[in-house]
């Protein structure tokens, strides 16, 4: 039997627009206030684009940041992988624009949506391809402007505080790679039972026209959101999956360097530290700074750490995701 190639983050990147929008400035915007926001969310800060920057202005550079720091040329790229719930267009595919922006060639360029997730997804699929050989490198981005989704109304509000734009990229390599790390394990999850928990209705084939007037004027175009059911499973699912995977390679928080998580709101995630019981410190949160940026957020807090040097050599790293569908899952990485 062929043994499976070892699998490796060779590099990642970010991107996060320079404008920083506060909390002040939203409740200039909509019917809340400073000390809601912060004592519900932890949020004080995100980052907002500004007009004529599009997604893939973010893609590109955390792209480029991810290449650069791999030592990988465009033309060494075998695959991309985008993960985004704010695409530039509808369609196709946010990853056909990338690749003609970053000059990959014509090799496969594919959009997933595994929402808040989709990091998560995106390696585990890239794995695939790795281990058997059938690539050599794999782009993974995951980008976000979810500003221009912000529903100020009553209604969306309580979800529009949280958020934020921004990119992550990883590249993941077959082989051996000058950071010699390994990806040990992902495991991903699924509960479509749960599919009304954070969804948007329109545009969609649902609707009599995809989406006309009528759905703009009833907000059909907005997230609608169950926060406090989503909080409780939220937690529950990411505690789960987390000692699901550690268990499965006689692992425990104990032997985790450091835990790189979605960023959804902080009291979300200090609720799940409490029930691993893990110490803040072990925990890279970003959060507080960049808000939630969706699928973006957990790339974006990794490509962070490695910047400020948070990990060594040899750390065991688990990253943990969760994200409307629901979708859910953890990933296991030794730098």
């Amino acid at each position: 039997m062929t043994s499976l190639a070892k699998v490796t983050l060779a590099g990642s990147g970010y991107c996060v627009p320079p404008r920083i929008v506060t909390n002040p400035e939203l409740v200039a915007r909509m019917n809340t206030s400073v000390e809601f926001i912060e004592s519900r969310t932890g949020v004080i800060e995100r980052r907002h684009v500004d007009p004529g920057v599009c997604l893939s202005d973010l893609a590109e550079r955390a792209a480029r940041g991810a290449l650069a720091e791999a030592g990988i040329a465009p033309e060494q790229v075998d695959m991309l992988i985008v993960n985004t719930l704010s695409p530039d267009y509808h369609d196709p595919a946010q990853a056909c624009d990338l690749q003609r922006r970053l000059g990959l060639g014509t090799i496969p360029a594919f959009d997933i949506r595994a929402q808040c997730s989709g990091g998560l997804y995106a390696m585990d699929i890239a794995r695939q391809f790795l281990q058997t050989g059938r690539c050599r490198n794999v782009l993974v981005v995951c980008a976000e402007i979810l500003s221009r989704r912000m529903d100020t109304s009553d209604e969306g509000r309580n979800l529009a505080i949280l958020l934020s734009d921004g990119a992550g990229a990883m590249v993941l390599s077959g082989g051996e790679s000058a950071l010699g790390g390994e990806l040990l394990d992902v495991e991903l999850r699924a509960d479509g039972r749960e599919f009304e928990l954070l969804y948007t209705q329109a545009p969609g084939s649902r609707r009599p026209h995809f989406i006309d007037a009528d759905d703009i004027a009833q907000s059909a175009h907005c997230f609608r959101m169950n926060g406090k059911a989503m909080f409780v499973h939220a937690v529950a699912s990411m505690a789960e999956v987390a000692e699901s995977l550690l268990a499965r390679h006689g692992l425990t928080l104990d032997d985790i360097a450091l835990v790189v998580p979605h960023q959804p709101n902080l009291r979300l995630l200090e609720a799940l530290l409490e029930r691993l019981q893990l110490p803040r410190e072990k925990a890279y949160l970003t959060v507080e700074r960049f808000g939630n940026m969706a699928s973006a957020s957990m790339p974006v807090a990794y490509a962070k750490a490695c910047e400020e040097q948070r990990i060594a050599p040899g750390d065991r790293v688990l990253f943990l995701a969760y994200g409307a569908g629901a979708t859910w899952g953890a990933a296991l990485y030794r730098r």
